[in-house]
């Protein structure tokens, strides 16, 4: 008997990924699939808009910075 791709990949998913969802409803795996999923671009996001707050502190001072010289240079 052949089993569905979809039981494959979750028999698959358990057995690596999440033992403890073994004999969880359909329903339920997904749900907590999807959330999963949704945390982690979130985590993703908030990674991102960390670097990018560092990058434009960096830019700001390095701004800050010429415009001092520029003014002890007399422009």
């Amino acid at each position: 008997m052949k089993s569905h791709p979809d039981t494959r990949r979750r028999k698959r998913i358990e057995d690596l990924r999440i033992p403890a969802v073994k004999g969880l409803s359909d329903d339920i795996y997904h749900m907590l699939h999807h959330s999963f999923v949704d945390i982690l671009k979130m985590r993703r996001s908030i990674e991102s808009a960390d670097a990018l707050i560092d990058q434009c502190r960096e830019t700001a001072l390095e701004s800050w910075e010429l415009l001092k010289r520029l003014q002890r240079e007399g422009f």
